[in-house]
């Protein structure tokens, strides 16, 4: 059952959190960006800090650096790509199906792409949670949809990654996938 209050909760979180696993700019690793992660109440202190040890660790880098390290992780490396449907179908006709359905999604709440991304895009997906306005939406149970493509996707990019495992862009993926997962209430099941 998705925690709709804790995703409003979330919602600089989402923000940053595309922010700094998107390509690099010069305002993607600032003091300010950090300050924005430090000082947000709604993540816990564990995942805070897990967050902004990786942040510090990029943010260490020269810009260049961070472009290039960025660049040569997911674009110029077929194994790791920041697009959550790749993982399971590839290129296939359902994974048309679930980025068309992920952009009906976003319409559905509000959001429209302006961005040449496909709509399975890891920071695009985070904005999606960031900025949709579902709260009053009888139909706000459909995010399953969006939260179930981040959950396999990223749980098969750490699965192809166990040899970059210590990349702090790594590392931040397995923390989105925590921020995710603090979203979904899991049910008790009581046996007769």
């Amino acid at each position: 059952m998705i925690n709709f209050e804790r995703i409003n909760q979330l919602y600089d979180v989402f923000v940053t959190l595309s922010r700094i696993i998107d390509y690099p700019d010069e305002q993607t690793f600032t003091p300010e960006v950090r300050q924005l992660i430090a000082n947000n109440p709604a993540l816990e202190k564990d995942l805070k800090e897990a967050i902004l040890t990786q942040f510090d660790l990029l943010a260490k880098q020269s810009f260049l650096q961070q472009q290039s390290h960025y660049a040569n992780l997911f674009e110029m490396n077929r194994r790791y790509t920041l697009y959550m449907s790749y993982y399971k179908m590839t290129d296939s006709r359902e994974r048309g199906t679930i980025i068309a359905k992920l952009k009906m999604l976003y319409e559905m709440f509000g959001i429209s792409e302006t961005s040449s991304e496909l709509a399975d895009y890891l920071p695009m997906m985070l904005e999606f949670f960031a900025y949709a306005d579902f709260m009053n939406d009888e139909r706000k149970n459909d995010l399953n949809l969006a939260l179930g493509v981040i959950e396999d996707g990223t749980y098969t990019l750490l699965k192809n990654a166990v040899p970059d495992a210590d990349d702090p862009y790594m590392k931040l993926i397995r923390q989105i996938r925590n921020v995710i997962r603090s979203c979904i209430e899991t049910e008790a099941r009581i046996d007769a």
